[in-house]
């Protein structure tokens, strides 16, 4: 096992970054927001474009922050030391994306009930009586996986600093017979 890459802790982490502070962003600020659009179906327009606008985004640094744990060693690096918090880490990712990928599919489908996007909405999770049934359910599960994105991305920097504040435990041989 290596030290993993400057590149990959980057891009791990900046990925991780961009993910949590993107579905902070709308989950606090842009979904209960549209709420002061007077007109429902504008208010879902807007929506369903800056999700859609986001996920440009979110998407890469979603497979960034994966990738960088995976396969460019940051998972390596942390299981030498700490390796609850590593698995801990394994289980967080594993939901957020789940969640992430669940919550993009959820949006997607709730733009394509409308012409242009503009399903009817109160507010980014919140379906008006004018919302068509198919995207109030979709309303409705978005409040779920949107919220549990952000509990897991948040728990997951957590354990990431966590993880950084521990000591590396030696890595060779030698060095191993010599620590304990």
């Amino acid at each position: 096992m290596g030290k993993p890459s400057r590149a990959a802790k980057v891009a791990h982490y900046l990925g991780l970054s961009t993910w949590f502070g993107g579905t902070l962003f709308g989950q606090v600020s842009l979904n209960p927001a549209v709420s002061s659009i007077g007109d429902e179906e504008e208010r879902g327009r807007v929506l369903n474009e800056a999700w859609a606008r986001f996920q440009a985004a979110n998407l890469p640094a979603m497979l960034s922050t994966l990738l960088g744990w995976r396969l460019g060693g940051v998972r390596d690096d942390s299981e030498l030391r700490a390796q609850g918090l590593t698995r801990a880490k394994d289980i967080l990712l594993g939901g957020a994306a789940f969640n992430t990928m669940a919550s993009a599919l959820l949006g997607a489908s709730t733009a394509a009930s409308s012409r242009d996007g503009a399903t009817p909405v109160r507010s980014g999770t919140k379906p008006s009586p004018r919302t068509p049934p198919e995207a109030s359910l979709a309303l409705r599960l978005l409040r779920f996986t949107g919220d549990g994105s952000l509990v897991l991305l948040a728990a997951t920097v957590v354990v990431s600093a966590l993880i950084e504040a521990v000591e590396p435990k030696p890595r060779g041989f030698l060095s191993r017979l010599l620590w304990d």
